[in-house]
């Protein structure tokens, strides 16, 4: 999240007294108030003057009043010193924040005093949103959760519609969100919002410009349904609440100047709410872990597909486009909760009493969809039970646990050496190992195979041996394709040691090649 920061200035360039810095949020609006995001988020009195100062005052105030006023006294301030205030708890106006229709500028000043005399002082210009208006990434994107709103009433209204779509289809009309332990039923949900959203005949809007950087007023879904109209990050939203009140883990896509959907095919979430890697996303889409679609699509005539939905979310994850993706289940889990709704409306209530329209069929799921690879969460009712849940938690034994399964497009690297005690010794003794690419063993016209017959060995075991004798160490991926792996390796391994204090990267010596019964045909573990 972006921040202002600022110093207070003397004219002189020689310090007279302390000064302020702090950092203060550019964005303040109602989403931020009700989930308890400061608006100050350092602050500090710096003394770089030879002077003593005693008896001082540090007050908070704004104009036009945003806030409540705070005042911070410090007792002394030693010639040299930094004073780190760690009380940053400032009350914002929630009744004015509430009620904004509009956004407004206003100067949030910080004052240093001793006794009556001002020492230092700074303003810093703050944007206040409207309510139901989000910042934007750049201030914001943390908040994007707070207008996803599953408990609007429209919603459940589409979830009706989603059940009958189901019905139709003779496929069970519940919502059972993950019950069912089955990827191809959550696609068929997801398939079946599809449907019930189509059915509503919205209309496209264009959103404003910029949007994803500089943020937007967001419609409720009563508003959508009552005004007919949404914009690309306003469909994906309403996608999302239908998805989050079914019970399944929704995600928010951000590309340059768009915004569409995704939902996890079995529950899981990312580590972080926000997630800024697409690489990492587009593996999870490989794995058949997730899947993304373009939410305006439901707003065109001629009913594009789900289909067509999801071949068109899954194109827009590319490297020059992708900004951020929300993952809505673990900003709950951070505790961001979805703003209050104000109820449908007169207009949006005859909307909603019409009769639920009929259909064509659904589509069917992706045969080659695999089954869950996580363990369901059960609620434990008394502290044994809670013990017994951690205790089991603390060794994951499904193939979720990568350790246990390496899937042929997981992040690893394949190594060919011929002697693994001596790689072993060479990185416990901290030697530098390089590692190289497979080249094309048939370049310039050579022949693998006779040189087996001449040599009794492979071209590429004598390639391996030599790389070992130069300090290299060879892998079966080309050099494209390894530069391609050793970068997503590196982000991941430096995102899981920032993010979880955990290391992440291993060397891991031998692989046991499994199958899950007698009768499969491939392995579970392919290396």
């Amino acid at each position: 999240m972006s921040s202002s920061s600022t110093l207070s200035e003397e004219s002189d360039s020689i310090v007279k007294a302390p000064f302020i810095y702090s950092t203060i949020s550019p964005k303040v609006g109602f989403a931020s108030q009700q989930n308890s995001v400061p608006l100050v988020r350092e602050l500090t009195v710096v003394n770089e003057t030879d002077v003593p100062f005693e008896n001082l005052k540090l007050t908070l105030s704004s104009k036009p009043a945003i806030l409540e006023g705070k005042t911070w006294h410090l007792s002394q301030l030693k010639p040299g010193a930094v004073s780190y205030i760690s009380d940053r708890n400032v009350s914002l106006d929630g009744q004015l924040l509430g009620e904004l229709t509009e956004s407004l500028t206003s100067q949030v000043i910080l004052t240093l005093y001793q006794e009556d005399e001002v020492l230092s002082e700074q303003q810093v210009e703050v944007e206040v949103l409207a309510k139901n208006q989000w910042g934007g990434i750049g201030s914001m994107a943390e908040l994007l959760p707070a207008f996803c709103m599953p408990n609007d009433p429209a919603v459940d209204h589409l979830l009706k519609a989603t059940s009958e779509a189901l019905r139709r289809s003779q496929q069970a009309g519940s919502i059972d969100g993950y019950q069912s332990k089955s990827r191809k039923r959550v696609w068929q949900l997801c398939a079946a919002a599809w449907f019930a959203v189509q059915e509503q005949n919205l209309s496209y809007a264009l959103p404003p410009a910029s949007f994803g950087n500089e943020g937007q007023k967001i419609r409720t879904p009563s508003r959508t349904l009552e005004g007919g109209v949404a914009t690309c990050l306003e469909t994906a939203l309403l996608f999302a609440a239908i998805f989050e009140q079914a019970n399944l883990n929704p995600l928010i896509v951000l590309t340059e100047g768009h915004a569409f959907v995704g939902v996890w095919l079995q529950p899981q979430e990312f580590p972080q709410p926000v997630v800024d890697d697409v690489s990492t996303v587009r593996t999870r889409l490989e794995l058949k872990e997730l899947i993304v679609f373009e939410t305006t699509l439901a707003t065109k005539e001629g009913r594009p597909s789900f289909s067509q939905a999801l071949a068109s979310g899954a194109a827009q994850l590319t490297d020059e486009d992708f900004q951020a993706v929300i993952d809505i289940r673990r900003s709950r889990l951070r505790q961001i909760r979805p703003l209050s709704s104000n109820g449908l409306s007169p207009l949006a209530r005859e909307r909603e009493a019409l009769p639920l329209p009929v259909g064509g069929e659904l589509e069917v799921p992706p045969a080659d969809l695999p089954s869950f690879d996580v363990e369901m969460d059960v609620q434990p009712e008394t502290a044994s039970d809670r013990l017994d849940q951690w205790q089991r938690k603390l060794l994951d034994l499904t193939t979720r646990n990568r350790l246990l399964h390496v899937p042929e497009r997981a992040k690893v690297i394949p190594l060919l050496c011929e002697d693994p005690a001596v790689l072993e010794d060479q990185l416990a003794a901290g030697d530098k190992i390089r590692l190289r690419g497979m080249p094309d063993l048939e370049a310039g016209g050579r022949d693998s195979e006779l040189y087996r017959e001449q040599n009794n060995e492979s071209l590429q075991v004598a390639l391996t041996r030599e790389c070992a004798e130069r300090g290299e160490i060879l892998s079966s991926l080309d050099e494209k394709k390894l530069d391609t792996r050793l970068t997503e390796i590196y982000r991941q391994s430096k995102t899981d040691l920032k993010e979880g204090g955990a290391n992440t990267l291993f060397l891991a010596l031998g692989f046991l090649r499994w199958k899950k019964t007698p009768d499969d045909t491939e392995f579970v573990v392919p290396r």
